[in-house]
């Protein structure tokens, strides 16, 4: 595939499904605050399931309506309703339980070890990438899958994490044509920002009825 071919897939892909990043949809704020990194924990965590994106995003406002969007209000509400409100949402039993789970152990461990903060299991990380994410997978039910996504979408805020797109993301480039390597990716977006945006659109493309084909029906007009 030429270069021209993969950036007028790219631009295609932002066009019909990446004007909003998920964490920009959510209205979560990219500023680094501990609440609104424990959001983008949160976000991750939904998106690690059979649910689709957009599922995630307002199961995301759900849990922040009802005050479970901090490391502190997470502990106190438990795992029992957390669950309770993803199995509203439309979450398999498996998902809801298995991301409650992740998500009050989470909570709790950063209470304990990082003040409450992701911002100091970074600091904590010495900013490595790899350490990084060795200490979020030592939160109970915190696996690979909610790791990735969690990176995927902290780069704007986290830029040690850049380039970041985890096996959900490769895959549909991958299907596209647009190839499975993160930097190459990385190269077709004009900054982080805009490589969250394209990553997200990738999820979002996976979940929607003929949208392989229309990505690139619509790309190929624009040649």
């Amino acid at each position: 595939m030429t270069d021209a071919t993969r950036k007028d897939l790219a631009a295609e892909l932002l066009d019909r499904y990446g004007h909003r990043s998920l964490a920009e949809e959510a209205e979560i704020q990219l500023d680094g605050e501990p609440h609104h990194l424990f959001q983008l924990l949160e976000l991750a965590a939904l998106t690690d399931g059979r649910a689709d994106p957009g599922t995630a995003v307002r199961t995301f406002v759900t849990l922040r309506d009802n005050r479970w969007s901090t490391a502190g209000h997470v502990r106190h509400a438990g795992p029992g309703q957390i669950t309770r409100a993803l199995r509203d949402a439309g979450y398999p039993e498996g998902d809801a339980g298995r991301i409650s789970t992740a998500l009050t152990d989470a909570a709790l461990h950063l209470l304990d070890d990082h003040g409450g903060d992701l911002g100091g299991l970074r600091e904590d990380a010495g900013r490595d990438p790899e350490r990084e994410r060795e200490l979020l997978g030592h939160f109970a039910e915190v696996g690979s899958g909610i790791v990735d996504a969690f990176c995927r979408e902290a780069q704007p805020v986290w830029p040690e994490l850049s380039p970041c797109a985890d096996k959900a993301v490769l895959d549909a480039a991958g299907r596209l044509g647009l190839g499975e390597d993160t930097r190459s990716l990385r190269s077709l977006a004009r900054d982080d920002r805009e490589f969250v945006r394209l990553t997200d659109a990738l999820l979002r493309v996976r979940h929607e009825e003929d949208g392989y084909a229309e990505v690139r029906d619509r790309a190929a007009r624009r040649a």
